[in-house]
């Protein structure tokens, strides 16, 4: 079936309309060229953004919306949607923290962390796979309980961490934070799960169409459920690598990342149709807009003209993926 797909897509390329042939280009490059543009335009305008310290910084500002955006693709992927996903984090981050103490172990933090996650992850996928409610209301229902929790728990303060897990964000391997480093590590095993496994074909076979997939004899439930799992506790461990950059947790984090996690999945060129995306373009869609906020920012532009760019970045990018995939399907 693969092969039949890509000989279909080389006959688009040969004598397809100009939209197919530059959709399937999109989908292969992702915005890769329009990454590099920025860089190159950004290094011109701000000597300081192509320094090295300015690139470990984007690394690790980065490294907590990668996590998080890693599990948000599983779920796009198969037709759905969380919305609850940077609450969680908020909320895993600020009860990891609670329950450490200034003076505790980062360990149990950790465990704490993942626990908070599971918990979110375990909910939105027994009601949404399981049950049948609508994803999208009812993550934004836990999107609000996650929320309400950060807050109650945190009364509305950050809470101090113990100084190990803040010395864990200043430390450097290979040259980038260790939380950057992580998050690399994390994209490259799951763009591994999605592409070499049975279970990562059937996540796009569940979105690509549902019907053949129950044909096949594949367990909707299980497998839709199964990536409102990953993605609790992919933003339960992003909780926790946010402790380790900022030194606290921020009951508010949350309230800042859902438009970077949810944007620079779509960027990456993942369909909101399901079947469709790749971790890795997620990647630079999270990239793209996380290079957009530094660079205005050295530029001098103030907080809200950078949400303005941000938005019109997201909503021009949106409507080409989803112009052009309808283009090119065949």
């Amino acid at each position: 079936m693969k092969r039949n797909i890509e000989e279909a897509k080389s006959q688009v390329l040969l004598h397809g309309s100009w939209k197919q042939v530059l959709g399937i280009y999109l989908t292969r490059l992702s915005v890769l060229p329009i990454l590099i543009s920025l860089w190159i335009v950004f290094a011109l305008l701000a000597p300081s953004f192509g320094t090295l310290q300015n690139f470990q910084a984007l690394m690790a500002g980065s490294a907590v919306i990668f996590v998080t955006a890693i599990g948000e693709t599983f779920v796009l992927l198969t037709g759905g949607i969380d919305l609850s996903v940077s609450t969680v984090v908020a909320c895993s981050a600020v009860v990891a923290a609670h329950t450490m103490g200034p003076d505790g172990n980062w360990i149990t933090g950790l465990l704490v962390a993942l626990g908070v996650g599971l918990a979110f992850g375990l909910a939105n996928g027994f009601s949404v796979a399981w049950l049948g409610l609508t994803p999208f209301v009812f993550t934004l229902g836990t999107n609000l309980i996650a929320r309400g929790i950060a807050f109650t728990v945190s009364e509305g303060i950050a809470i101090r961490v113990p100084e190990a897990l803040g010395l864990l964000g200043q430390t450097k391997w290979l040259g980038l934070p260790a939380t950057a480093v992580i998050a690399i590590v994390l994209l490259i095993l799951f763009q591994f799960l999605l592409t070499k496994t049975t279970w990562g074909r059937y996540v796009y076979l569940l979105g690509a169409n549902r019907n053949t997939a129950r044909y096949v004899g594949i367990r909707e439930r299980i497998i839709g459920g199964s990536v409102y799992l990953l993605t609790g506790i992919l933003g339960g461990l992003a909780g926790f690598l946010s402790l380790a950059n900022l030194g606290a947790a921020v009951p508010g984090i949350g309230d800042t990342i859902l438009l970077s996690i949810i944007g620079g999945v779509i960027l990456g060129g993942t369909s909101l149709f399901g079947g469709e995306g790749s971790i890795w373009q997620t990647a630079v869609g999270v990239l793209l807009l996380a290079t957009l906020t530094n660079g205005l920012n050295l530029l001098g532009f103030d907080f809200y003209d950078q949400l303005v760019a941000q938005g019109l970045v997201i909503i021009v990018g949106t409507a080409m993926t989803v112009l052009l995939w309808r283009e090119r399907r065949l």
